[in-house]
């Protein structure tokens, strides 16, 4: 049995429906369907979940709703009207309409993938099943037995479901929102519950690219990616993944497959921490990374005997609510990193009161860094690879900063100005390529 989820983008018009419902027939093991909201198309550059979330700015104001209003029933109506669905749609919509005055931002916002999991569910002749009766949380935890039990009550009457995305229930029955693009979350966490051979994540890409086609023109798909080599991209800024709908899988050992709703013939990228990466012969996997932060070295003679040094910082970062990584330097230094952004508002007060502390040798703090990572499982094997890297930045006159490579870890992340962030991403790319095709020649 398989779990498929789809995107915004293989939802948004009529069209992107046919091809869904292509895709789900062509394989009767797809008996669990995850969707999301109706998503932007050339047609419609504004989401439905978006659309809701004016929606709600207006209600909040106290500004005219109708409109807006209309304009989401009329997108979903449409599609409806254009694939002849046979389903009175607009009863929905006006309990919709006669809650707006009242109702939580929860049960608003997620009423996207409500109203399009239903349509979906008639178009495929599926049953629909409300996510708030199968998926139970405990505050921000999912309480997996509870909800566990609520599905298999339902698996019991129905094979074929489909399922809206992002959201799930209170124990009071109150609507609860997963984190923006949370439909992935669910799909994965329903893939969990039902022991699934393979959950597939329908999107508009062909499966993962080894760096951002933005940077990198014809970037290589990703063709098999350990969960782990995914969680690290995910977190340095690969998008095409939440990282919260990583671990309800990789604890079941369920394989993620990423596939192209718009062309499925191309194949896609295979996830799966089983996989034998023996027969590849790649120096690096991906490339990813983020600009914009702030390096503080804090020097302290001997540190190893002074780790009060240490929880001096750590409070005073904690006092100003700055978000850091905590990264060792060696016997007399540590660093921490910080994103220049707008959880980090007092960091420039913090960093005043860091070079004011007597009991500190040097407090040096180096701005605008982008940090790139290189993420291969071939450096578990082999941290010697990142001195090749090294190199190849090296003899490009790229300045690096900072190198992090934590013991076996399966990634390198190399700190470098923001002005080289792009030509570093390329460099990596260029030169990794090459390399593969020595060693393989």
């Amino acid at each position: 049995m398989k779990v498929a989820k789809f995107g915004g983008s293989s939802v948004a018009n009529a069209q992107q429906f046919k091809k869904v419902k292509e895709i789900v027939l062509a394989d009767k093991k797809r008996e669990v369907i995850v969707v999301s909201a109706v998503g932007k198309s050339s047609n419609e550059p504004i989401k439905v979940t978006d659309m809701l979330l004016d929606l709600e700015k207006a209600r909040n104001s106290d500004q005219a709703t109708s409109f807006l209003f209309k304009k989401i029933s009329d997108r979903l109506l449409q599609i409806r009207d254009d694939l002849k669905i046979d389903l009175r749609l607009e009863n929905d919509l006006l309990e919709i309409k006669q809650n707006l005055v009242v109702c939580s931002h929860d049960y608003l916002i997620s009423r996207g993938e409500y109203l399009t999991a239903k349509l979906l569910a008639k178009y495929l002749g599926y049953q629909f099943i409300d996510a708030s009766s199968i998926l139970i949380f405990d505050g921000a935890d999912l309480d997996y037995q509870a909800s566990k039990k609520a599905l298999m009550k339902v698996r019991q009457k129905f094979k074929n479901i489909v399922v809206p995305g992002f959201y799930g229930s209170k124990k009071d029955n109150a609507i609860h929102l997963m984190p923006r693009g949370g439909s992935d979350i669910s799909g994965a966490i329903l893939a969990s519950l039902l022991n699934a051979e393979l959950y597939e994540n329908w999107t508009d890409v062909s499966g993962i690219l080894m760096a951002d086609p933005n940077i990198v023109n014809h970037s290589k798909r990703i063709d098999f990616l350990s969960y782990e080599e995914l969680q690290e991209l995910s977190y340095m800024g690969f998008g095409i993944f939440q990282e919260e709908a990583i671990l309800p899988v990789r604890e079941k050992q369920i394989p993620t497959k990423i596939l192209n709703t718009n062309h499925p013939e191309e194949g896609g990228t295979l996830v799966g921490d089983f996989l034998n990466r023996n027969i590849e012969n790649k120096l690096i996997t991906g490339i990813a990374g983020k600009k914009n932060y702030t390096v503080i070295t804090i020097k302290k003679y001997q540190l190893n005997q002074h780790i009060e040094v240490l929880q001096q910082v750590l409070a005073v970062l904690q006092k100003y609510q700055i978000v850091a990584n905590y990264v060792p330097s060696g016997n007399d230094s540590f660093i921490f990193l910080c994103q220049q952004n707008p959880s980090n508002t007092n960091l420039d007060v913090a960093i005043h009161d860091l070079k004011v502390n007597k009991t500190l040798d040097e407090v040096k703090v180096v701005q605008d860094i982008a940090l790139v990572v290189a993420v291969s499982w071939q450096l578990s094997k082999r941290p010697s690879l990142a001195g090749k890297i090294l190199e190849f930045l090296d003899n490009s006159r790229i300045n690096v900063k900072m190198v992090i490579q934590e013991g076996s870890n399966m990634k390198v992340v190399f700190g470098v100005n923001n002005g080289d962030y792009e030509k570093t991403i390329a460099k990596i790319y260029q030169e990794a390529s090459f390399y593969k095709m020595k060693v393989s020649a």
